[in-house]
């Protein structure tokens, strides 16, 4: 998110990472720590994206910033290809004998 949105939303970057830093603790404290854990990763990618979503339509909101959609979906894509893999690190880190 920090990365993508200064290119395709046209958004200066202080901003675009203090979303990502928004969205991120969300998620993590959210989707990774309470619904990996209990449902699995499908759902838990989900919870992340829609977090994320949420997190940033609402700030472009506050802000009065113009996203085009089509940046807002190519961030969502990367982030939830980004958490598939994530999953699978919090799998072995964290959660050690948990088959989900």
């Amino acid at each position: 998110m920090g990365l993508v949105l200064p290119i395709l939303g046209g958004i200066e970057t202080s901003y675009s990472l203090f979303f990502a830093a928004a969205a991120a603790l969300a998620s993590f404290l959210t989707a990774d720590l309470v619904v990996y854990p209990r449902y699995g990763n499908i759902i838990a990618i989900v919870v992340d994206v829609l977090i994320s979503a949420v997190v940033l339509v609402e700030f472009t909101y506050l802000f009065d910033l113009k996203v085009p959609v089509y940046a807002y979906i190519i961030v969502l894509a990367l982030l939830a290809g980004g958490e598939w893999y994530f999953h699978s690190y919090l799998r072995r880190v964290l959660f050690p004998g948990r088959r989900k």
